[in-house]
């Protein structure tokens, strides 16, 4: 572990300052009909935001790259509000993901809206709330009055709309019987969460430092682009290897316990690179035990969790790289904790 502050409790009264806030813009109803406070499907959706895990991070990355960046290694209302509209744009992705299929039975998979009400119902929602917060993070966006923000937020936001589609397309493509690819590649997946997860923090952390007084293609910018960009990708890869790997740990003396359907995550495309037998059980599903069986054993044989550990870690190693063209100080040091705490999966805080 890097010698240096705990990154969340270096930022944790302006964090608490950023949840008042979220709070604040989701009930401000200014020029607006209060569909918030009135709505009861909207008030679930809304629960949505403030009670998902994690959504303080997107928030703390922002505030340590902002005071990391400042010549005076503080930040200020400006700095707060991009941190808002990154959570808010990034809880606007998460939601509209929520969307199930007709054909979904588990709602447990979905929302906190989908385990509260219909399907139809809890799906619509989920459109209505996601557009809502991307509504209130453009307003928010215009009062930064940072035209070069602005666009890089924008580029940000696109980007995950286009690693969703992208998504979709290699889903697609995967269920048409004539293909040949059957699953998307790993290097394809790898490119679809950069779209739809690294980028957007990434974006972000630039703008952090360009509020900070950097210019937009400046070194330090473009250094906590990569920061930015690099931590989001580990910490993804580190969620994938680690959810795999427990169900590893409940299913390999029970194989009945694997589920019949996977999304293809790092380490099952690791493992199907390796063994492409597994590539159609990713897509039809496991039929059968012998099935689950199978692809216990492929992604055992492959050490595919050790694998995806190891390209987590390439990301974390880069992005701490970056931040050697910042000055020294304690809270850059606090980053350094960062990258090692996501490399490892160590709670953030």
């Amino acid at each position: 572990m890097p010698v240096g502050p705990d990154p969340y409790k270096l930022v944790v009264n302006d964090l608490e300052y950023i949840k008042s806030s979220i709070k604040k813009v989701l009930s401000d109803n200014k020029g607006g009909s209060g569909a918030l406070t009135s709505n009861e499907v909207l008030t679930m959706a809304a629960r949505e935001f403030m009670q998902r895990k994690g959504k303080s991070f997107r928030p703390m990355v922002v505030l340590l790259v902002g005071r990391a960046t400042n010549p005076d290694l503080v930040v200020g209302q400006l700095h707060y509000k991009l941190a808002v509209i990154a959570e808010m744009i990034h809880t606007a992705s998460l939601i509209h993901a929520d969307v199930l299929e007709e054909d979904e039975t588990d709602t447990t998979q979905g929302t906190l809206v989908h385990q509260e009400v219909a399907l139809d119902v809890g799906n619509k929602v989920c459109i209505l709330a996601g557009d809502f917060l991307l509504a209130k993070a453009a307003v928010e966006l215009s009062l930064l009055d940072h035209s070069a923000v602005t666009e890089i937020v924008a580029q940000g936001l696109e980007s995950i709309c286009e690693g969703g589609m992208l998504a979709a397309d290699n889903l697609d493509a995967a269920e048409d019987e004539s293909s040949s690819t059957v699953a998307p590649t790993l290097e394809q997946h790898l490119h679809v969460t950069a779209r739809g997860t690294a980028h957007l923090i990434g974006n972000s952390c630039q703008c952090s430092a360009i509020l900070s007084g950097h210019a937009a293609n400046s070194t330090v910018a473009q250094a906590c682009l990569q920061f930015g960009e690099g931590l989001a990708m580990a910490q993804q890869l580190v969620a994938e290897a680690d959810a795999i790997e427990q169900l590893l740990k409940k299913s390999r003396r029970s194989p009945r316990k694997w589920p019949s359907s996977l999304q293809p995550t790092a380490p099952l495309l690791v493992a199907a690179e390796a063994y492409p037998e597994l590539r159609p059980m990713l897509i039809h599903g496991f039929a059968d035990v012998a099935e689950k069986a199978s692809a216990i054993e492929l992604l055992e044989r492959a050490d595919a969790i050790k694998r995806t550990h190891e390209l987590a870690t390439k990301h974390a190693l880069e992005a701490q790289e970056a931040l050697d063209v910042l000055p020294s100080s304690a809270t850059r040091d606090a980053m350094l904790v960062l990258c090692h705490k996501v490399m490892t999966g160590a709670p953030i805080k």
